[in-house]
């Protein structure tokens, strides 16, 4: 039994020397030299707050040289983060400005879907406008339905029994309107 038990701790004693060297080695890898890593990237400026909300309002006043100024801020920061040429040659191209251009146009496209959506407005010119938000179409009219559905349920109730007229539907419009859109004053 004793010879098991040294034979045991031999091992035990073996296996800890053992991983000890192997994490001597590997911290022995590791470089001393540190590698300058910028304190932002690309994708972190490009959707900078500041920037983003400027390059959307450029956008809807269709402002192409205030659209090149933010870029032009951009590429400034980019340059003095020390960001790397790639990245500095990015911001410069076309496709930067493409980018944030999209990008500004699905946010109107939000924006204005949402004052049309409360405010029970038809929703359809949104999509000619701002063919780079395609992807939320569906969803939108997801939303659209949803809505139109609820409003027609507000217009029977108010019917109360009757066949649901103009007269109800437009009722109904308003009480979503006064849900919805007219702010609501605060508890005091």
């Amino acid at each position: 039994m004793k010879v098991f038990l040294a034979l045991f701790i031999v091992v035990i004693a073996g296996s800890l020397l053992w991983f000890g060297k192997l994490a001597d080695d590997s911290v022995a890898d590791v470089p001393t030299q540190t590698i300058n890593t910028p304190a932002i990237s690309r994708q972190q400026i490009l959707h900078a707050t500041d920037l983003v909300a400027g390059i959307k309002q450029a956008v809807a006043q269709s402002d192409d040289a205030t659209i090149n100024s933010w870029l032009h801020k951009a590429l400034e920061l980019a340059k003095t983060a020390e960001l790397a040429q790639d990245d500095i040659e990015y911001l410069q191209s076309a496709a930067a400005k493409k980018y944030v251009v999209f990008h500004a146009k699905r946010s109107l496209f939000n924006d204005k879907f949402e004052k049309a959506y409360y405010a029970v407005e038809d929703t359809e010119p949104l999509k000619i406008e701002y063919p780079e938000a395609q992807d939320l179409f569906d969803k939108a009219d997801q939303l659209v339905m949803a809505r139109n559905k609820l409003i027609q349920q507000i217009a029977a109730e108010l019917a109360n029994g009757k066949a649901v007229n103009d007269e109800y539907l437009s009722q109904a419009k308003l009480l979503w309107q006064q849900r919805f859109v007219e702010p609501t004053s605060p508890n005091l």
